[in-house]
């Protein structure tokens, strides 16, 4: 996403250990100078707050001087694009003490209530986040997922030639990638098409076509099976493929580089948005526990599949 430029890490941890309950997202408050939010945690992006922008003006946040207000186009924003401010603002994440936290606020609502914003689990300042789901079975086994460094929650998937950019998602209902990373799985043997349409919603107002796909018997990501993938399509395909379902699409750019397979070099430097996926709940609603284990730079999932 575009805003990834904006947002950067830092800070170090002021706490042992925080526990968080997921019912079925944590969420957690965010004490600002003159209000206190309430963000659902994300786990998938680094550390930042992302608001509405009516809870950013009631907290009387100001933009950073000369550069601190911008338009950007991205296909994860409400209509494709959006004024984004941003600044460094102090904030104490659920009680773990102040810190300059990035902050961005958007002229598109980004959370849902009763959520005001979105937080990333990297502003929890704390040795270990973990996060319990009392929903999910219990016992299972513990899976240990390398992260790509302490200050990133993402994880990395070599893949036919490919590296994919791996973040786990408890807000999103199936496991979605880009067609990039679509293709990697599908010159691996590990997915296949199947012709049917469905609609994400990544941020309220906007609904973007992805086709499911059937995973291979066994597919996993280092011991995550994958159970309901689901890949980025042009609004177009979506149409041809199911015209019914496609009427739902708000927001989708036919000429999205989420929906674009590149081949060669100079073709992905070109176009084209480096490959990713969201584990979803498909997979993480049989997770009793998710920590983030800061120190070790890694993921432990405790789940039962």
């Amino acid at each position: 996403m575009a805003l990834a430029g904006l947002l950067v890490c830092g800070a170090p941890s002021a706490a042992s250990v925080v526990e968080l309950e997921a019912a079925p997202t944590p969420s957690v408050e965010v004490a600002l100078k003159r209000a206190t939010i309430n963000a659902r945690v994300s786990l998938g992006f680094q550390r930042a707050l992302l608001l509405n922008l009516e809870p950013a003006r009631a907290a009387g946040l100001r933009m950073f001087p000369v550069v601190g207000k911008r338009t950007f186009r991205d296909p994860l924003l409400p209509g494709g694009q959006a004024v984004v401010r941003f600044n460094l603002v102090s904030a104490d994440v659920a009680g773990t003490g102040r810190s300059q936290m990035p902050t961005v606020w958007i002229d598109r609502d980004i959370a849902r209530p009763p959520h005001q914003g979105i937080v990333s689990v990297m502003g929890i300042r704390a040795d270990r986040v973990v996060i319990r789901q009392p929903a999910a079975p219990t016992g299972g086994q513990t899976y240990v997922l390398a992260r790509r460094g302490q200050g990133s929650p993402q994880m990395r998937w070599k893949v036919a030639g490919e590296t994919i950019d791996v973040v786990l998602d408890l807000g999103t209902p199936v496991s979605v990638m880009n067609a990039r990373a679509a293709a990697a799985l599908e010159r691996a043997g590990l997915v296949r098409r199947t012709g049917r349409v469905a609609l994400w919603q990544p941020v309220p107002a906007l609904s973007l076509p992805v086709e499911l796909l059937t995973p291979a018997p066994g597919a996993s990501f280092n011991g995550l099976p994958l159970r309901r993938p689901a890949a980025r399509i042009p609004a177009d395909r979506a149409r041809e493929l199911d015209s019914r379902v496609a009427e739902g699409i708000e927001g989708a750019d036919d000429d999205e580089d989420d929906t674009i397979v590149v081949t060669g070099r100079r073709e992905r430097e070109r176009r084209g948005r480096s490959p990713w996926m969201l584990i979803g709940s498909d997979v993480l609603d049989s997770c009793e526990r998710l920590e983030l284990d800061r120190p070790g730079a890694r993921w432990l999932l405790t789940c039962r599949f």
